[in-house]
């Protein structure tokens, strides 16, 4: 009876590990892993669906069990709201939490508290946070190499496919509720493509090696917004909001001549708000965020989506899930990192940091080693998405990834977390600003440049 009373008080629960809650029919889920969603539902086909859909994964192709897991949709990310979820799931007999979203983190949100809940019963799985408890993995996403790839992969095909006006190519961005780590550095990275194909557009092998025609050449590359943010809550670049027909100010904004160039590409960094972006204009195409939000569309996405600045959210998930205590040690399935090793090591790229002698070195993890992760970081690289119904194809993306390497944006990543985002925080109390974009630009020219005098040594 107290399991049930707190199944009722606590928002939308839609299984527990002893029962069957009926919602729109019958499903038995699996209760030893849970899903508590942050802001959105757990169809929002961003970060809440891919995660739910990788815990699923996780007990279907790994455990062999054919079931989903279950989940909780707080209310609201009020402290006490998110604390009651997680305390839900926890006397559910939870093993492991998977908490998707930098909300479960937020001061006066989420709070870290999750950790603290499952401290005498499993542990936790924060996906775009740091680790806060010895019993949490922290998983933390380059969203600005994804960012990054997702610029630069629009600049080229909006050059080659006339995706421009009167001989300016137009990118916009804007988030959802400012966060350096988890959205900010998104657009930092975007906007840094700019910078960088505008100076690599001065050497004529470049243009020849992606094959720019000659008519687009003279085209100037810009950002939409005219200036720069002038707090974390400039209604030009942020929403304000990661809900659903929350962001019409700011596309207001960005079709106001007076504070923009209309975009030719927008990237909207806000989850579910793609839909707004799509449905605002539909002569602007659009980046996805997160996932390959191209493929959850359907007909919403035809010709329209040219990529997705992609976190590798789902095989982090799956990945994590296999070096927490209760799984990776679970005599009741024996071959779970073989099954993991074998599955995904071709699929994700995954470091930590070490630090010696007060230097910071990030190194690769193999994750097929037997090894807890609870109790610290592992940061995972960024992508775009390419194929399907994206109008990037695989030639062009492959090539891109090639001239632009993983080696090169991960320097400019650490840079930015390290002097920016884990260090001075410009005044405005966001990093989408001038220098922090700068940098980012120049370390990636300045690898580049260093990986072409090793070719030609």
């Amino acid at each position: 009876m107290k399991k049930l009373l707190l199944a009722l008080l606590s928002t939308t629960i839609i299984s527990t590990s002893a029962t069957t809650v009926i919602s729109c029919g019958t499903e038995k889920h699996f209760g030893e892993i849970y899903l508590i969603t942050d802001s959105g539902k757990v169809d929002d086909k961003s970060f809440n669906q891919s995660t739910y859909e990788a815990g699923t994964e996780f007990v279907q192709e790994i455990l062999g069990i054919n079931q989903k897991i279950a989940y909780i949709q707080p209310e609201s990310t009020a402290p006490k709201t998110m604390k009651r979820a997680y305390k839900t799931a926890e006397s559910n007999n939870a093993k492991t939490l998977l908490l998707p979203g930098f909300h479960h983190a937020m001061p006066g949100e989420g709070e870290h508290q999750a950790a603290e809940v499952m401290k005498n019963s499993g542990s936790t799985i924060i996906l775009d946070s740091n680790s806060a408890a010895n019993n949490e993995i922290g998983v933390v996403f380059r969203g600005d190499v994804s960012g990054f790839y997702a610029g630069i992969s629009s600049i080229i095909y909006s050059l080659k496919n006339e995706n421009y006006t009167n001989n300016t190519l137009s990118l916009g961005a804007y988030g959802g509720v400012s966060n350096p780590a988890s959205v900010d550095n998104f657009i930092v990275g975007y906007l840094a493509s700019i910078e960088v194909y505008n100076y690599l557009a001065k050497d004529i092998d470049f243009l020849n090696y992606f094959d720019i025609p000659e008519a687009a050449r003279n085209v100037t590359v810009t950002k939409a917004q005219t200036g720069w943010p002038k707090s974390k809550d400039d209604t030009t670049w942020f929403s304000n909001s990661f809900l659903i027909g929350q962001s019409k100010l700011v596309l207001d904004n960005l079709r106001d001549t007076s504070k923009s160039i209309k975009p030719n590409v927008l990237m909207p960094v806000a989850g579910p708000q793609t839909s707004d972006a799509l449905s605002y204009d539909t002569s602007w195409k659009v980046i996805g965020v997160d996932t390959n939000q191209a493929e959850s569309y359907g007909k919403d996405a035809q010709n329209r989506f040219i990529t997705s600045a992609e976190k590798d959210l789902k095989n982090a998930a799956i990945v994590s899930l296999a070096h927490t205590p209760e799984w990776m040690n679970n005599e009741q399935y024996p071959d779970i990192l073989k099954k993991v090793d074998e599955g995904y090591k071709d699929k994700i790229q995954i470091t930590k940091e070490v630090i010696t002698d007060n230097k910071s070195e990030f190194v690769d993890v193999n994750i097929g080693d037997k090894e807890l992760w609870t109790g610290t970081d592992v940061w995972v690289n960024g992508t775009m998405s390419y194929g399907g119904s994206n109008l990037l194809d695989e030639d062009l993306a492959i090539e891109i990834k090639k001239y632009f390497s993983a080696e090169a944006l991960t320097e400019a990543s650490k840079s930015l977390f390290s002097k920016y985002i884990n260090g001075t925080i410009p005044s405005t109390g966001t990093i989408i600003a001038q220098e922090p974009i700068k940098d980012y630009a120049e370390t990636i020219l300045k690898e580049l440049n260093e990986s072409t005098k090793k070719i030609n040594e």
